[in-house]
């Protein structure tokens, strides 16, 4: 396998973090991932399986950063709530045994909180928050952010970082992209802010660079952050990928990684996910373009699974790392890039 795809194969350092070779597993959500905080066992499985396999980094997704604003995704860490920490780390721990390192996603769902909560979210009293204030296409008000909140926002960004490190994650991933909060910020079909945070391009990118900064001073120097980027939004109302370069250039300096995918679940989820009908590697492209334009090593994605064509756009220099999320045959060929014990003579 290394003779074969020795790029693919090859180790990549991030950061200070030294990954066994490219090919790292997408932010998935688990089976049991609760309300209470807490990772249960079958996603800690779950999660252990795709280390076993190969991986060298196995993320763990979406953990929310700010419940108090954001019900979409039920799983977040919080020191209050007894054995979150603790199943955190048991987590961590299952996935680094197997020599692939375990990563956390942070995210924060803006105006599609309780999108898949409905009957929690209005028990919970919660209102939908984006950058600016609007009615979402299913008839929901959406209010707009104050200053005190973004501010409240990007501290819980920091705050949570630093848990997550606590409980034996070696990178963080920030979801920036696919219509969430952060890219609610960064695109002219949300933002329609007149303060520092909307209008030019710079102050679109201003509420990412500050929960870049806040999760920096949580974590310290060294520590991998990596910036889930929608390299293009794909619709006309949205921003092309000539702005996706100027976003990547403007958070550049404050990550260690460049995760480049596209799109918004709410305009174009068939390209954010793509099908069985698109073409492997339908994304790269995005990524191949930013890529000649920044310093930081650029992941990619989009219907991987071929590890020859994995291996070209590493070799070609399209991009330094690339995700598979429905791979489910890791063990087959992934494991013989770095055999551990558990998986020698699958």
């Amino acid at each position: 396998m290394i003779r074969k795809y020795p790029n693919l194969c090859k180790p990549i350092t991030i950061g200070r973090v030294t990954f066994r070779n490219r090919m790292f597993s997408t932010p998935l959500g688990g089976t049991d991932i609760m309300n209470d905080g807490c990772i249960g066992p079958k996603s800690t499985a779950f999660y252990e399986l795709r280390a076993k396999g190969g991986a060298a980094a196995v993320t763990v997704s979406e953990c929310m950063v700010h419940p108090a604003t954001d019900g979409s995704h039920a799983y977040h860490l919080d020191e209050s709530i007894l054995n979150s920490l603790a199943c955190a780390t048991y987590t961590a721990d299952a996935i680094r045994r197997h020599g692939a390192m375990p990563s956390m996603e942070l995210s924060h769902s803006g105006m599609y909180a309780g999108t898949y909560m409905t009957d929690k979210t209005k028990q919970k009293g919660l209102n939908q928050w984006s950058a600016s204030a609007c009615t979402r296409a299913d008839g929901v008000e959406v209010k707009a952010l104050t200053k005190d909140m973004i501010a409240d926002i990007v501290a819980a960004y920091g705050h949570v970082a630093g848990l997550c490190k606590r409980a034996g994650f070696e990178m963080i991933m920030i979801h920036g992209g696919h219509g969430w909060l952060i890219n609610q910020f960064f695109s002219p079909m949300f933002n329609h802010r007149d303060d520092e945070y909307g209008g030019s391009l710079e102050n679109r990118c201003r509420f990412a660079i500050e929960v870049l900064k806040s999760v920096r001073a949580a974590v310290g120097p060294g520590f991998p952050i990596e910036f889930r980027l929608s390299g293009s939004e794909c619709v006309p109302e949205g921003y092309d990928l000539d702005e996706g370069i100027r976003i990547a250039q403007q958070i550049e300096p404050y990550i260690d990684l460049l995760h480049v995918t596209a799109g918004t679940y709410q305009k174009t989820f068939g390209i954010t996910h793509p099908s069985m009908f698109e073409e492997h590697g339908r994304n790269v492209y995005l990524a191949a373009e930013i890529k000649k334009r920044v310093k930081v090593p650029v992941a990619t994605l989009g219907g991987l699974n071929d590890p020859a064509q994995m291996e070209e756009i590493i070799a070609s220099g399209k991009a330094d790392v690339v995700y598979m999320g429905r791979r489910r045959t890791w063990c087959t060929w992934a494991a013989r890039c770095w055999p551990t014990p558990s998986c020698r003579g699958r």
